[in-house]
């Protein structure tokens, strides 16, 4: 059985997911814009049928629903991907070893507080352990991953606390005008999403040479002496 189990397949979902979001967010986009002319047009005293208002918001809630359901599949396949990853480092059972268990890749994207900083530090570890362990012992190359993976954390943790604004305004108790500052704001978290999404699809495909570097170097099992890599740690 091979040491280093096929992660392209995972690989290509999780980027395909991401590009899903960032169409179905452009779609949700352009309804948010129209429902927002729609009210400036009520604003104005321009009557609006109930039949066009109805439809409006019908519409919009089919997209919001179906960015939602999108968007947490997207996540599922990041988080996919990033365990078999993670699940490959550990397969090898070499030095520097990764910080946490396999498990860790799973659900430390779940657990509060926890999930601030594990997926991080995972991801830190397939950045800097994948390229250590796919060199040989006299070659120490490393890509630096400082500004690719601190910037896309640092994004999605602010995507997270902007969204926990994100509430609908109640019917029956809000102006036009209270409306029309909540669409705005669901522009701006649409834009949010697209730059995450476009991040972690930029993402990806840094990692993508590595785990192919690491897929030849390791792609049978190893004779009983197989090599160890030497125990100093990897910039991580």
């Amino acid at each position: 059985m091979p040491k280093v189990l096929d992660n392209s397949q995972r690989h290509r979902y999780a980027v395909l997911f991401q590009w899903i979001v960032v169409g179905v967010t452009v779609i949700s986009m352009a309804s948010e814009v129209s429902q927002y002319f729609l009210l400036r047009k009520m604003a104005a005293g321009i009557e609006v049928t109930d039949a066009e208002s109805e439809a409006s918001d019908w519409y919009q809630q089919v997209i919001g629903s179906t960015q939602l359901v999108l968007m947490l599949m997207a996540f599922i396949a990041l988080v996919l991907w990033a365990y078999r990853a993670y699940e490959n480092l550990h397969r090898l059972h070499k030095s520097p070893e990764p910080r946490h268990s396999e498990g860790a890749a799973g659900w430390g994207w779940f657990i509060p507080i926890i999930s601030f900083w594990y997926p991080y530090q995972v991801m830190k570890d397939i950045w800097y352990l994948t390229q250590r362990y796919s060199q040989s012992n006299d070659y120490h190359d490393y890509e630096r991953s400082d500004n690719v993976i601190g910037g896309w954390w640092a994004l999605r943790i602010f995507t997270i606390f902007a969204s926990r604004g994100l509430s609908a305004p109640t019917q029956g108790t809000t102006t036009i005008a209270q409306i029309q500052e909540y669409m705005v704001f669901l522009l701006c978290m649409d834009v949010l999403h697209i730059w995450y999404a476009l991040a972690t699809v930029y993402l990806l495909k840094k990692f993508r040479p590595f785990e192919q570097r690491l897929a030849a170097r390791f792609a049978n099992d190893e004779p009983e002496n197989a090599e160890e890599l030497p125990a100093a740690p990897a910039p991580l």
